[in-house]
């Protein structure tokens, strides 16, 4: 799952996550390589405001970062049981249950956090 962020990813790590000043962990002080755990780690105060973030998203981003996932370049094991419950709701509603229930066996295979 880690990569390089491309200028898409950027823009939507940004569009998350507004404050986001800088593409480096402040606590590992490595380069972020994906968008949704440092927004649920670093930058979400709880799982809420995670989801009021995650609603920030048009349907073609948020899709787009269901893609990102689906196909292995995302990872949603790092984020917290509650946010992941939260990713998996809006997926549902917004993606559709094939989607959602995707999510939910990456999410509990438990591989894709590096």
């Amino acid at each position: 799952m880690s990569r390089i962020l491309s200028e898409h990813d950027i823009a939507l790590l940004l569009k998350l996550a507004p404050e986001c000043d800088t593409l480096v962990c402040g606590t590992s002080e490595n380069q972020y390589r994906s968008i949704l755990p440092p927004v649920a780690n670093h930058y979400a105060k709880d799982a809420d405001d995670f989801a009021a973030r995650l609603n920030r998203l048009t349907e073609e981003e948020f899709v787009s970062l269901i893609e990102l996932i689906r196909v292995g370049e995302e990872g949603i094991t790092c984020l917290p049981t509650e946010c992941a419950e939260v990713l998996i709701e809006q997926t549902m509603r917004r993606a559709g249950p094939e989607a959602a229930n995707e999510l939910y066996a990456l999410y509990e295979m438990g591989i894709q956090c590096q």
